[in-house]
């Protein structure tokens, strides 16, 4: 059987990107959910302004909500990979042996 390595930096560092990535959303939910349009400006001349402006307030609230989760899914994500790489180095230092005290009798 091959030896399994997990180089646990690649871990940190792919946890970082994705903690850096949920901080990048963060401020594209931000800037989304302040992005609103008054009924006034889906007026073309006919009597369907309000279903225009219902339509998007509801597709801007499910973006909204929908970019919220990605932050948080993110975050999560990096925060896993992080402990992952913690796990990994506390279970190889758990069974890391002295062959030098086993053999030297």
């Amino acid at each position: 059987m091959k030896e399994l390595v997990v180089i646990t930096d690649a871990l940190r560092d792919e946890g970082g990107k994705w903690i850096e990535l949920s901080d990048r959303v963060a401020a594209v939910k931000t800037a989304a959910a302040e992005l609103t349009l008054d009924p006034s400006a889906f007026f073309i001349g006919d009597a369907n302004t309000a279903i225009h402006a219902i339509a998007y307030r509801d597709f801007h609230t499910f973006m909204v909500t929908v970019l919220g989760g990605a932050v948080t899914e993110f975050e999560q994500v990096g925060a896993a990979l992080r402990r992952i790489a913690d796990e990994y180095d506390r279970a190889d230092e758990m069974i890391s042996l002295d062959l030098n005290e086993i053999y030297s009798v």
